[in-house]
């Protein structure tokens, strides 16, 4: 009975055993299947971080590869923005500061500027610029504006600031002056570059400038002010005969402001039938008859009266209105001229005075031809007068315009003769008629032995070229006898009669020749 007990004991132990061994079992199953499944997610997760990873980095070098562009396209916008100002600052010719940079300086100077201390600006101009461009051309305008450049560059001191701040127009900001009294050998320095001459076409050319000056704060405290009173001084300086510099004055804002008004007036002044045309008589030393006329034109203001040539004819060279008024002054003449043939007159000539813009314009010729035929003049009676500097300014260009009207019979004159810069070898090229001896000459001929053999030389020069020479300003009886006795063949001026209207013309020219 123990021993079945106790084998029945055994067999119950090992069921319990058998049974805990496969609990045991199942659950070291169930923990691996966990673990498992665990170790299954973590696979999982550590594959979708890896995913997560990729996609990151593939994002960071994307944003990489967007900011390597956006700074490229900011090295170039900010190079952009570098030649945008450069271009905007920049005088593109010259490559001087242009004039928003010469503005801009100066503001900021004045903003900043001490009682104690100056400043000066000098506003240089050049004369007659655009007789080069109409000239040659703008290509060699460009060139001499480059050479020009060259030349002020030269002497400039370390608190210079040389700026070009218009078409011809040139300024010069000087800092840290001690005074005023020193400029001089600045406005000296910068005259004496222009001394030389300008090689453009493979010839030389004179080119003088206006300069005008003023001082900060004294002339202006600020930069707008300054401007507009060098600029005064400035056009002071070319109405004063150019090629010459005036520090400005407070009285030169009123003569500016005059002269915009005069100039506005101007513009009116043909359609108002304002202008007159006076004569004075150009006389045959010989046999004391006078041979013709020169007209010469004057502005009957309404309100300032009577007005010379010197009042007005600058403004209208400015503006471009001698052109106009030329034409004006040709047609009239020539009218005058027809209208005293007419009256039995038929032996004078008349004269009119060409001036350089006029000369140049390239409608000249074809101008000269339509008012020749409207008023039917006989062009042998008609002597149009340019001055020596105008007509070897261009050479080629001058012979050519008068071959062209030399061809109906028009004559020329050389006004002005043995003031200009050029050599009289030139003269034998030129198919003119007449040379003009100039007034000055004729002023203190009697006192200056060398007037008197300029004169004498000029006559004999003439001769030798079948050249009439008429001898412009003769005010005594010693100076007509001087004349004659030289072979000088005509003369006009005080002596005989000054510019008169055409009714006393008509006078003057009866009592002399009827």
């Amino acid at each position: 009975m123990k021993e079945l007990l106790g084998n029945q004991t055994s067999v119950l132990l090992m069921a319990i055993a058998f049974i805990a061994i496969l609990l045991l079992l199942i659950f070291v199953f169930f923990r691996i299947g966990k673990l498992r499944r665990k170790l299954d997610e973590s696979y999982q997760q550590n594959a979708n971080i890896n995913s997560d990873f990729k996609k990151l980095e593939s994002m960071y070098q994307d944003t990489l590869l967007s900011y390597n562009k956006l700074n490229t396209r900011y090295d170039e916008l900010h190079k952009n923005r570098e030649s945008i100002m450069k271009l905007a600052y920049t005088d593109h010719l010259t490559e001087l500061p242009n004039r928003i940079a010469f503005i801009e300086m100066l503001d900021n100077i004045m903003v900043t500027l001490r009682s104690e201390e100056i400043i000066s600006i000098m506003d240089i101009d050049l004369d007659n610029f655009k007789n080069i461009n109409d000239t040659l051309g703008h290509s060699y305008g460009d060139e001499l504006l480059i050479d020009v450049t060259h030349r002020l560059r030269q002497v400039l001191d370390e608190n210079d600031y040389l700026s070009r701040i218009g078409g011809d127009e040139f300024i010069i900001l000087t800092q840290n002056l001690k005074d005023t009294a020193g400029y001089e050998e600045k406005i000296k320095k910068v005259r004496n570059v222009f001394t030389f001459p300008f090689e453009l076409s493979s010839k030389e050319y004179f080119i003088t400038v206006s300069i005008g000056v003023a001082f900060a704060p004294k002339d202006g405290r600020t930069g707008q002010n300054l401007i507009k009173n060098v600029n005064s001084a400035m056009y002071v300086a070319k109405a004063n005969g150019k090629n010459t510099y005036a520090y400005f004055e407070h009285t030169f804002n009123q003569m500016l402001t005059d002269k915009i008004e005069l100039q506005s007036e101007l513009r009116k002044a043909i359609e108002k039938q304002e202008f007159v045309l006076f004569y004075q008589a150009q006389m045959d030393l010989v046999n004391k008859k006078v041979l013709g006329f020169e007209a010469l034109i004057r502005w009957n203001h309404p309100s300032k009266g009577l007005l010379y040539p010197n009042d007005f004819i600058y403004l209208a060279e400015e503006s471009g209105l001698i052109v106009p008024i030329g034409k004006w002054v040709l047609k009239s003449a020539c009218l005058q001229l027809s209208e005293w043939v007419n009256m039995g007159y038929n032996d004078i000539s008349m004269a009119v005075n060409l001036s350089t813009r006029q000369f140049r314009d390239k409608d000249f010729v074809q101008m000269v031809f339509d008012v020749i035929e409207e008023t039917g003049i006989d062009p042998k009676k008609l002597e149009l007068e340019i001055t020596e500097s105008v007509a070897l300014e261009n050479l080629d260009y001058t012979i050519s315009t008068i071959m062209e009207l030399k061809a109906i019979g028009v004559r020329f004159s050389l006004d002005d003769f043995g003031t200009g810069y050029s050599s009289m070898s030139y003269l034998k090229r030129l198919p003119v008629s007449n040379l003009k001896i100039d007034k000055s000459f004729l002023d203190t001929v009697m006192d200056d032995t060398s007037d008197q053999k300029i004169i004498q030389a000029i006559i004999s020069l003439a001769k030798n070229l079948d050249l009439h020479v008429i001898a412009e300003g003769v005010e005594r009886s010693d100076q007509e006898q001087f004349l004659q006795s030289s072979n000088c063949n005509i003369a006009q001026g005080f002596l005989y009669s000054k510019p008169v209207p055409k009714e006393r013309a008509v006078e003057f020219l009866n009592s002399m020749n009827f």
